[in-house]
C-alpha cells in the first residue's frame, strides 16, 4: 500500500516514504512545539496530491484556523469551496456568536453521533483526518470506560477505511492520576508516536519517533525549524 507523504521534506525518507494509511497516529509535546503545524502540513500535501482531507479544528474558530493555513501560503478556501477540506468541531461553541456555515459540528461526548460523521467522512473518500489540539486534561473529562471504545471505534475505522488518522495532544505541566491513565490510553492503542519538545540548550524544536510500525526510522530527536512554508528539517 502506497503511504502518504508528510510533505516536510528529508522526514519522508527517513520513514521509509510516509505514514501508511489505516494508522492511528499520536503527536504529543507541550505547547508550541510544531504539532500543529506539522498536522497542517500534512493535510495540506494531502490535498496537492488530490485527496480529500479532514480536520476536527477542535480548539479554535474555524476563521482562525483558515488564517493560520494561510500564514504559510496554504489557501485551503478553494478546498473547502470543492468539498476536498472538511471541517468538523468537538469545540463547544457558544451563543450569540454564529456557527459557522462550513463547518459540521457535534458533541464528543455523543458517541453514535461521531460515529456517524467519521462514516460520513468516509463515504466522501477522506484519506487523511487530523483532530486537536486536545490536551491531556481532556481526555481526562471523560470515563475511562467511555473512552476506550471510543479508541477501538477509531482504530477500526481508520484501519478499514484506509485513513491516516492524527491526534494532536498537548503534554499537561501537571498530571494527576486520572489524566496519566487517560493519556496511557491513547498512547497504547496508537500505531505510531511522535514525540515534540523544545530543546532549551539548543534554542531549537525537535521532534523524535518513538514508535512506527513497519519501517526503518531514526530514533534520535529530529531538530527542526518552521519556517513561512511549514517544517523543515535543520541538517547537523
Amino acid at each position: 500500500m502506497t503511504k502518504l507523504k508528510t510533505g516536510i521534506g528529508g522526514f519522508d525518507e527517513l520513514i521509509g516514504g510516509g505514514i501508511e494509511p489505516g494508522s492511528r497516529n499520536i503527536l504529543y509535546g507541550p505547547p508550541g512545539t510544531g504539532k500543529t503545524v506539522f498536522a497542517m502540513q500534512f493535510l495540506w500535501n494531502g490535498l496537492q496530491q488530490g485527496e480529500t482531507v479532514a480536520y476536527d479544528v477542535m480548539d479554535k474558530p474555524f476563521t482562525r484556523l483558515l488564517a493560520y493555513f494561510k500564514s504559510f501560503g496554504w489557501n485551503i478556501e478553494p478546498y473547502i469551496e470543492n468539498g476536498r477540506f472538511i471541517a468538523i468541531q468537538a469545540f463547544p461553541h457558544f451563543p450569540p456568536y454564529l456557527k459557522d456555515p462550513r463547518v459540521i459540528y457535534f458533541r464528543l461526548d455523543d458517541f453514535e453521533e461521531m460515529k456517524r460523521i467519521d462514516k460520513m467522512l468516509s463515504e466522501k473518500g477522506v484519506t487523511r483526518f487530523a483532530a486537536g489540539d486536545f490536551s491531556e486534561h481532556f481526555f481526562a473529562l471523560y470515563d475511562i470506560k467511555y473512552m476506550e471504545p471510543v479508541e477501538d471505534w477509531t482504530i477500526n475505522w481508520c484501519h478499514y477505511d484506509n485513513i491516516v488518522n492524527i491526534d494532536i495532544v498537548t503534554a499537561a505541566a501537571q498530571k494527576d492520576v486520572t489524566t496519566q491513565r487517560a493519556l496511557d490510553l491513547d498512547l497504547n492503542k496508537a500505531h505510531n508516536i511522535f514525540l515534540f519538545r523544545f530543546n532549551e540548550e539548543k534554542c531549537q524544536r525537535e521532534l523524535r519517533i518513538v514508535k512506527m510500525e513497519g519501517c526503518d526510522h531514526p530514533l534520535g530527536w529530529i531538530p527542526f525549524k518552521i519556517t513561512s512554508k511549514g517544517i523543515e528539517l535543520i541538517k547537523e
